[in-house]
């Protein structure tokens, strides 16, 4: 091999390395090992929610007296660039109402200098908590990851994530993953199997999901959280769909 071949070698070995490393590592989007702090809402949070947003969130449901804002409950808010690049944004996840067992009117909203770039509000299930996640399709966009509940119905139980991109006009899911069960994966009547599930993505044009099953060696009350086997490529929930509605 000639000196020149070998240097041809490495500079495509070096461009593609660049490539990769661009990619940058996966990201971590729901953790069972992680302990997640409490959220307090910040007191201009709330008085923006319940100023500007609720308002117009509640004529959407204005027939529901239980959905008229005096329960509305911020379940999150997270900095950075949500509908432009390079913005100084903020993006609040707020219940207005819950609905039923495992329902609830939700509302999403970006902030950037005290100003509402961005309202939605979709019927969806019981938001629990919220993270940015940092531009896994590469756009120069952050989104959102939302940890939802589905309430307990016999017994059973269980969340889902779902990665969502907001623009001015739009709320683009990225998909809708498996958080936690205590369901079996082979169903069998009163017989309980708590597993969990740490979802990550590796970012890209394209980006990839994946999951890493754990299962609970504890007690409801004090899980311990073993994994069982290695991350996979993660599946989607089809059955689970997400519609938001532009609030004017």
């Amino acid at each position: 091999m000639t000196r020149i071949m070998i240097l041809g070698f490495l500079i495509v070995l070096a461009a593609a390395a660049g490539r990769s490393s661009a990619q940058g590592p996966a990201v971590v989007l729901y953790d069972p090992l992680s302990k997640v702090a409490e959220y307090q809402p910040a007191a201009a949070d709330e008085k923006l929610v319940n100023e500007n947003l609720v308002p117009k969130a509640r004529t959407l449901w204005a027939e529901l007296d239980s959905c008229d804002g005096s329960n509305a409950n911020i379940i999150g808010a997270v900095d950075g660039s949500f509908t432009r690049p390079e913005a100084k944004q903020r993006a609040i996840v707020y219940e207005l109402c819950q609905t039923g067992n495992g329902l609830a009117n939700n509302g999403v909203a970006v902030v950037e200098n005290g100003r509402v770039v961005a309202h939605f509000a979709e019927e969806g299930g019981w938001d629990l908590e919220v993270s940015r996640v940092p531009d896994v399709n590469r756009n120069g966009r952050d989104e959102l990851a939302i940890e939802t509940g589905g309430g307990m119905h016999q017994g059973y139980t269980g969340s889902s994530v779902t990665v969502l991109e907001i623009s001015e006009t739009t709320v683009t899911e990225l998909g809708i993953f498996l958080a936690f069960s205590n369901s079996c994966e082979n169903y069998a009547p009163d017989k309980y199997c708590d597993r969990s599930y740490k979802l990550t993505v590796k970012p890209g044009a394209k980006p990839v999901f994946y999951a890493q099953k754990f299962t609970n060696r504890g007690t409801d009350e004090k899980p311990r959280w073993v994994a069982a086997g290695k991350a996979l490529p993660a599946k989607r929930l089809g059955d689970a769909k997400t519609k938001f509605e532009a609030v004017k």
